[in-house]
């Protein structure tokens, strides 16, 4: 098995860390998530280190209808 380095591997995207409003401590995934409709999604993140929490909502653009 040949092992794969440098320029020759896949490069992983780091993943977005939301970084908490009150002690800027990383928030890595939502608590909870919730499907309002088919263009809505709330999250719910609570911070580990201080406990702050706060919601988000996700809009994505309607689809085209076909």
């Amino acid at each position: 098995m040949k092992l794969r380095t440098g320029d020759s591997a896949r490069q992983i995207p780091p993943r977005l860390v939301n970084f908490c409003a009150q002690c800027g401590g990383p928030i890595y995934f939502a608590t909870w998530s919730e499907y309002i409709d088919d263009h809505r999604l709330r999250h719910l993140w609570n911070c580990d280190d201080c406990g702050y929490a706060f919601e988000t909502t996700v809009c994505y653009p309607a689809l085209p209808k076909t």
